[in-house]
Order: structure tokens, then C-alpha cells, then sequence
């Protein structure tokens, strides 16, 4: 009996010493090169075999670095080579509301060209990314004979669920914020640390700064879920149909943004891509989470002035 107890408790003490909160995720050391890696195979592919990694996922999450050059021309590449293999295209597009949908279809039925969708989207006054880095993903799409979708909530009804002005929430929006899940432990490690500039901003509620933006980004990942849910069972009909989801990178890495709403919502199978710069004085580290695809460049001289 009393050996019993000894070993009853050695095995205690073994399995308590692996259960140390400090681990850190594992990651893939590379070399600093740019490219395409792939990290379910940890090796460098190329954009063919890329395009035949994702031949049988009909949804595909991209990653934006935003007013980055390469990542862009990078993802319009990408675009080509699925129009050369006969896919159809759809792109669901941070940058526009699903109240743009009716403009964007005018501009894909070839009505108006891509500075009139600048302007009408009043591009200058809305963003200071430079248009003529998503200007040609749009295009893309349109020369493929695709559709060009907005899934991203207006400024308006995001102020609204920051500062909790539930008097002047529609019954559905209400609704909306109520069905927000603002517990998931991963999500909040992987945002949090961005959000430790938020102390610093002019105090615009009682409610601290952290927990307002925290829940943005939630409202942010989960109506633009929906939205890809929607236009997922619109879109998807044949094999050869595609729903390429294009938003920022924190949206989509480690799947815990858009993506984890999108999977409770149907079971459409899906693939991650998202994109690292390379870091003069740091070493190239991946985390084995980060996404299915990982996109390396380094910046443009321009850029970094």
C-alpha cells in the first residue's frame, strides 16, 4: 500500500512539472528568405503548389500586412494563377459593407471602372491605404467574372456596441451584441498585446479602455463571419467555386478571428494564408499556429522611408 502511495504521487509530481504555464508556442526557425511556406509541410512551396494545396478548400482566409506592396501583389498573383485553373472567383473584402454589395456588383458587370469605384466609394476620405495596392485584386476578380462582396461593419454601429449605446440599437443589433463571445481565453492572448497602446487614447467611457477595444475586434471578427457565412452559401455551388476572404491579419491568424465564427456557423472546409515581414534584427520565427500558409517578404525600400 504504501508503495502505492509513493508511486500515486511521483506520478503527480512528474505530470505537474510538464504543466508549466510558461511554455510558448513552438515555432519554425527559417532562414531569411522571401516566399511561400508552406508549415503543415515546413518547406517552401511555390505559387503552383499553393494553388494545388487549396484545390478541394471552397473558402480561403487572407491575411493583409495593410499598405504593404508585396503582400498585395503577392495575393493578386495568387488570384491569376486560380483564374488560369478555372475557378471562380469571389472576394469578400474588409475595406466595404455589405451596403457597398449593389456598387460593387455595377463595378464587376463592367459599368464603371476602377477609379469611378475609388470615387464612389469615396476611397480618400474613408482610407489612408493607397488604393493602387487593392485596386488590382479587384480587378482580378472582375476580369475572372467574379463578384466582389463588402462584409465589414460601419464605423456607426461599431461606435454603438463600443460605448454601449444600447438607445439607439435596433432590436437586431441588440441582438447582434448579445450573441458576441468575449470569452474565448486564446483569442484574447493572441489581441490583448495590441491593444496596450489603448491606455493612452482620450477616455471616451467610464469602462476601461482594454475591454471597449477588445470587444470591437470580437464585433469586427464575428459580423464579418456572418457575412462570410452568407455569402459562403450563395456562392458555393460547384467544385470550382471559391470564397476568398480578404481582411487584416490579426482577422485571421492562429483561425481565431473570422475564421473560428465562420466554422460555428456551417461546415464549409477552409484553408488560412497570411504573410510575416522580414525583420533586419530579428530572427525569422513562425509559430506553428500562425496559419496553414505563411507569405515571407521583406519591405520595399520605398516603404521603409
Amino acid at each position: 500500500m504504501l508503495k502505492l502511495s509513493i508511486a500515486f504521487i511521483a506520478t503527480i509530481f512528474i505530470f505537474s512539472g510538464c504543466t508549466n504555464k510558461n511554455l510558448t508556442i513552438p515555432t519554425h526557425n527559417l532562414d531569411k528568405k522571401e516566399g511561400i511556406y508552406s508549415i503543415k509541410q515546413a518547406k517552401n512551396i511555390d505559387m503552383q503548389e499553393l494553388v494545388n494545396e487549396v484545390e478541394h478548400y471552397p473558402i480561403i482566409f487572407v491575411g493583409d500586412h495593410h499598405n504593404t506592396e508585396k503582400t498585395h501583389k503577392f495575393f493578386e498573383d495568387f488570384l491569376k494563377e486560380l483564374d488560369k485553373k478555372g475557378y471562380k472567383l469571389n472576394l469578400a473584402n474588409e475595406w466595404f459593407t455589405p451596403e457597398h454589395d449593389s456598387l460593387l456588383k455595377d463595378y464587376t458587370d463592367n459599368k464603371f471602372d476602377t477609379n469611378t469605384l475609388k470615387d464612389k466609394r469615396e476611397w480618400d476620405k474613408f482610407s489612408k491605404y493607397k488604393w493602387e495596392y487593392v485596386a488590382p485584386l479587384y480587378e482580378a476578380v472582375k476580369q475572372n467574372g467574379g463578384r466582389l462582396y463588402g462584409m465589414n461593419i460601419s464605423k456607426e454601429d461599431r461606435t454603438k456596441i463600443s460605448l454601449k449605446e444600447f438607445d439607439k440599437m435596433s432590436q437586431e443589433e441588440k441582438n447582434f451584441y448579445n450573441s458576441l463571445d468575449l470569452g474565448v481565453s486564446a483569442h484574447q492572448q493572441l489581441i490583448y498585446p495590441y491593444l496596450e497602446h489603448c491606455d493612452k487614447m482620450p477616455q471616451t467611457s467610464l469602462e476601461p479602455c482594454l475591454d471597449r477595444m477588445y470587444r470591437v475586434q470580437v464585433t469586427w471578427d464575428t459580423y464579418m463571419a456572418q457575412n462570410v457565412a452568407k455569402i459562403a452559401k450563395e456562392v458555393i455551388k460547384t467544385p470550382k467555386d471559391k470564397l476568398l476572404v480578404f481582411a487584416g491579419a490579426l482577422h485571421i491568424e492562429q483561425k481565431l478571428g473570422i475564421p473560428l465564427r465562420f466554422s460555428r456557423l456551417n461546415n464549409f472546409p477552409f484553408i488560412s494564408i497570411s504573410n510575416e515581414k522580414i525583420e533586419k534584427e530579428k530572427d525569422l520565427k513562425i509559430d506553428t499556429n500562425k496559419a496553414d500558409f505563411v507569405y515571407i517578404y521583406e519591405v520595399n525600400e520605398e516603404e521603409k522611408k
